[in-house]
């Protein structure tokens, strides 16, 4: 029985994601990704390749866009364009 309650924790453990996250990056197909925001802009920095932009979440208004990434390979950063008011923070989506 006590096996049993440890693989169910260890399942559900996986399942809620409970592995260790390193603040501002993000792992998505075939990018290596890490983010950064200030207090109106911010940043999206990708390695590898894949077809990608950055989204900025804003406070009070729609969400900014960067331009679309096709990355074949190596290092691209693309800034969001600047919220009015605050930018909560900077999500890399996959294209």
């Amino acid at each position: 029985m006590k096996g049993r309650i440890t693989a169910v924790l260890a399942s559900a453990a996986l399942l809620l994601g409970a592995a260790p996250a390193v603040a501002g990056e993000v792992g998505v197909s075939g990018l290596s990704c890490k983010t950064s925001s200030g207090s109106t802009g911010g940043w999206a920095e990708c390695t590898g390749s894949g077809k990608w932009h950055a989204r900025a979440v804003c406070d009070f208004e729609s969400d900014k866009y960067s331009q679309r990434v096709d990355q074949k390979s190596g290092t691209v950063r693309v800034y969001v364009p600047d919220c009015r008011y605050n930018i909560d923070k900077v999500i890399v989506e996959l294209l």
